[in-house]
């Protein structure tokens, strides 16, 4: 079983932390929905370490907690977010190395698991891309598909995480954290192309590495990004993941499907769902029964606290 890679800590801006010290010394904090996420791993008794630039005292998974200061100092990393880093940036950066090291899975935090993961040595993901509208991808020789090395479709996604690292990519992998690390001891220049050069190189990686196999979107991403804030497809009742609804021309898979081919949920590429804070208990008590979400919680084995109705009394 390849060891599954992940990272959390708590940005300290928004947790009151005005030093390293009590960054570090501070108890990480985890959501309703991380529960929910340790218990899908601890359901298929996957290998996982979770890394982290805080204290872990209270925590009763069988997963491992790792010190990410081996990766990159909690200095470091704690002035890159004082730049205006995203925590995104230093997650990538110890992900991507510890799983170079172990051959392991790179997986975001907020991604739920309905399935093992595939067997291959080398694989890649990807997630929906708009096929109408104006923010459709201009595939050509400057920005190229994903490329299919068995030829099973086109490739016209956006490259995502998971990943798998294999001894084909794991010295690429570990470069890429390297240069990472080196991007968040300067300030970052106020755009999106540092964000998105991480996950064009992880691109070109894959279009390199022959022996990937490449994922199409239902398979690890089947739900896309492309609603507000405070939204969120997973949560919607009645649902549009109904394998009809087009949204920009992509044909939103259905629950039924997603809980057939997915091997995971990746709820962090919504918008409601990118900062876990925001899933507070009053959300999380009203899952609607016919949503997504509640279809990963029954899964999971997940206890759903339903508030009481008037027929819990008859």
């Amino acid at each position: 079983m390849s060891k599954i890679i992940m990272y959390w800590s708590n940005i300290p801006e928004r947790c009151g932390y005005n030093t390293v010290a009590e960054w570090t010394n501070s108890e990480l904090k985890f959501s309703l929905l991380h529960d929910l996420v340790f218990k899908s791993h601890e359901r298929l008794n996957n290998d996982v370490e979770i890394w982290t630039h805080q204290k872990v005292t209270e925590f009763s998974y069988d997963i491992k907690i790792k010190n990410a200061e081996e990766v990159i100092s909690a200095k470091d990393a704690f002035n890159a977010l004082s730049f205006g880093h995203s925590i995104a940036f230093v997650s990538d950066a110890v992900r991507l190395k510890r799983a170079s090291e172990t051959l392991g899975i790179v997986l975001d935090m907020d991604s739920v698991m309905l399935k093992s993961f595939p067997e291959h040595d080398s694989w890649f993901s990807t997630m929906p891309s708009k096929k109408t509208g104006g923010m459709v991808p201009q595939w050509g020789p400057n920005k190229p598909p994903m490329t299919v090395h068995d030829g099973s479709w086109d490739g016209k996604e956006l490259s995502a995480f998971p990943i798998k690292i294999s001894e084909t990519t794991q010295q690429e992998i570990s470069d890429l954290s390297d240069r990472i690390v080196e991007k968040l001891k300067i300030k970052p220049k106020g755009t999106t192309d540092e964000w998105n050069s991480i996950l064009w190189t992880v691109k070109n990686i894959a279009n390199r590495d022959t022996t990937a196999k490449i994922f199409q979107p239902i398979y690890m991403s089947p739900v896309p990004a492309w609603k507000g804030r405070g939204k969120c497809y997973t949560i919607e009742s009645p649902t549009r993941l109904d394998g009809k609804t087009q949204i920009f021309g992509h044909t939103m898979p259905s629950i039924d499907e997603i809980m057939k081919k997915s091997y995971i949920v990746a709820h962090f590429f919504e918008s409601a769902f990118q900062d876990a804070e925001m899933i507070n208990e009053k959300i999380w008590d009203n899952i609607p029964d016919d949503c997504l979400l509640a279809r990963e919680m029954d899964l999971v084995g997940y206890k759903r606290n339903k508030p009481p109705s008037l027929d819990d009394f008859m």
